[in-house]
């Protein structure tokens, strides 16, 4: 079976739209007839709402059909992750312990897609209070890989990574404060970015995990990838910590590809604790690199020790989080989540004004790094996808699933942009994930670096794509 209207890219359905050849009706209606398909073997969706998106679709075709469009999104499939304020639908978070009332208003994010015409289809599923890089909670079950069912999609944004690696979407908006979109991202063979912290609104602010957490899209394209960033990135008022793209920023971002010098993390940092596949992913785009003239040379950054901080601040997070639920209620929460808040209630305030000196230290060193260097490539993660249901790989030492995660945390505590690019190696049944880090605010040469490796490594749609 060939692609179905709704997966073709935002520019070929404009166009379609434009000449009347395609209407938001009929795309909203195929996307919605396949999320339904793959909603019970991915368990991808905390809700879709049919009737709320047929009729915002109606409202895009009037649009299109009288020559007054929005803009580039009007018309096209979305959904957000369950974490996500969104007037009219609870916001549960991944837990029996939330109230299910709707929500009064959408979060900013989420208000500028719907002003831009974006087609809300449903919000996404995430582990409870989006604590771990997986997606399985006590009260809503496991969520699925499209690649392979046995599989976790990762996490915690990993319904948003199921509904568009099995090709329901082509952008869905998660959040990321130890690599919850990198990850599921990597594991499901799409793009996943981590913006730079503030450059999209967190409002309200959603959890204790504010301080690291950033909201960021997960995509099938790059180009699509950036027209969604355009529309929901920028200051607000509502929000102190926002920011957004300098002219100078985005004219530095624009700079050829072929021109840009390349950062390669000292092999020593993750060669040897990585499977083959990653090393000879790494070693692929390196290659293709080196053909198209770009500058490489290998960088030191201490990504363990930046990452450990990352973690630290993640884990106070989570106990906060607990601390603020009745105790009545811990017997529902998931059991890990109760561990991970109790071993981390016992750091002090001596200790938290530690890991800010160190949160310093890192980032100044990150920061010098990009004086000599544009953009800093390593993986994503060392290994790919593992069983679904597990919190960590069959067989691993260590229960903590941070341990298999030592390479995203630190760009969430330093607040630096990170955008993760599927590559598949040779015989591979998996996709592994290449991790790519620049500077605050330059997040559109991340983008444009993504579209440059397409052409190269092409992103491939799950089978459940259809």
């Amino acid at each position: 079976m060939g692609a179905m209207i709704h997966q073709q890219s935002f520019a070929a359905l404009r166009r379609q739209y434009e000449r009347g050849e395609l209407s938001p009706v009929e795309v909203a209606a195929s996307a919605l007839a396949h999320a339904e398909r793959i909603a019970g073997p991915t368990n991808a969706f905390a809700l879709l709402d049919a009737e709320r998106a047929m009729a915002a679709a109606r409202l895009a075709e009037q649009r299109w059909h009288e020559g007054r469009a929005l803009g580039a999104l009007d018309g096209m499939p979305f959904t957000v992750k369950e974490f996500a304020a969104v007037g009219g639908w609870p916001t549960r978070r991944g837990s029996l312990v939330t109230p299910a009332d709707p929500a009064l208003k959408s979060t900013v994010f989420v208000a500028r897609l719907e002003a831009a015409g974006a087609v809300l289809l449903g919000k996404t599923r995430a582990p409870e209070f989006n604590w771990k890089g997986v997606t399985d909670s006590p009260g809503y079950g496991i969520t699925r890989n499209p690649w392979n069912l046995a599989l976790t999609p990762g996490g915690s944004s990993g319904g948003c990574a199921a509904a568009v690696a099995a090709g329901v979407v082509r952008v869905s908006f998660g959040s990321d404060a130890g690599g919850s979109v990198r990850i599921p991202a990597a594991f499901t063979g799409i793009l996943g970015l981590k913006p730079t912290f503030g450059l999209i609104p967190l409002v309200p602010l959603p959890s204790h995990f504010s301080a690291t957490a950033h909201v960021g899209p997960l995509a099938v394209d790059s180009g699509d990838m950036m027209e969604a960033m355009d529309i929901v990135a920028g200051p607000t008022a509502a929000d102190w910590t926002s920011g957004g793209e300098s002219t100078e920023a985005r004219a530095e971002s624009m700079r050829p590809i072929e021109s840009l010098r390349v950062g390669i993390l000292d092999a020593s940092s993750w060669r040897d604790e990585s499977i083959p596949a990653v090393g000879s992913a790494m070693d692929a785009v390196m290659a293709a690199m080196s053909s198209s003239g770009m500058q490489q040379r290998e960088m030191a950054f201490d990504i363990h020790g930046a990452s450990d901080v990352g973690r630290r601040l993640y884990q106070i997070a989570c106990a906060q989080t607990v601390r603020g639920i009745d105790p009545g209620l811990h017997p529902q929460l998931d059991p890990g989540l109760v561990d991970c808040a109790r071993a981390a209630s016992q750091i002090d305030l001596q200790d938290y004004f530690s890991l800010m000196q160190q949160r310093d230290a890192h980032a100044a060193a990150l920061a010098t790094l990009f004086e000599t260097v544009d953009v800093l490539m390593l993986p994503t993660l060392p290994i790919t996808a593992f069983g679904a249901g597990r919190n960590v790989p069959e067989g691993w030492g260590d229960p903590d699933w941070f341990s298999w995660n030592p390479y995203t945390p630190a760009f969430n505590a330093l607040h630096a942009p990170a955008l993760t690019y599927p590559v598949w190696t040779a015989g591979a049944e998996l996709p592994v994930g290449i991790q790519l880090v620049t500077r605050k605010y330059h997040d559109r040469r991340l983008m444009r670096i993504a579209a440059w490796l397409q052409e190269r490594f092409p992103v491939r749609m799950s089978p459940l794509a259809g």
